[in-house]
């Protein structure tokens, strides 16, 4: 019987060591894993960000003297013709109500 004990806390012993190696083997990718999740911040951190706002405006290219003065022509004209139109749509709603009241009384 001696035997029989003695085999079977051999074989216990056996299995302690085979799940103590499995358990350290599954740490240490578990910690390797966790390290690099941690050196790696994504795009939306905002350290990140900042870091990606800075050096887009460093490599931004820069528009020369004639493409900035044709930029402010076609702002400038989009700004008139956006007055023009708001004048018109007052200038028609004023008619409108004038036209209103006349008929109202």
């Amino acid at each position: 019987m001696s035997n029989a004990i003695e085999s079977q806390k051999v074989a216990d012993e056996k299995k302690g060591w085979k799940g103590l190696l499995v358990a350290a083997v599954l740490s240490v990718l578990f910690l390797v894993i966790f390290y690099l999740a941690i050196e790696n911040e994504p795009d939306y951190m905002p350290s990140k960000q900042q870091e990606t706002n800075q050096t887009s405006f460093k490599n931004s290219p820069v528009m020369s003297k004639e493409a900035l003065a044709e930029a402010e022509k076609q702002r400038l004209a989009t700004t008139e013709s956006q007055a023009a139109d708001t004048g018109m749509k007052n200038m028609q709603q004023a008619a409108t109500e004038t036209h209103s009241e006349h008929s109202a009384h």
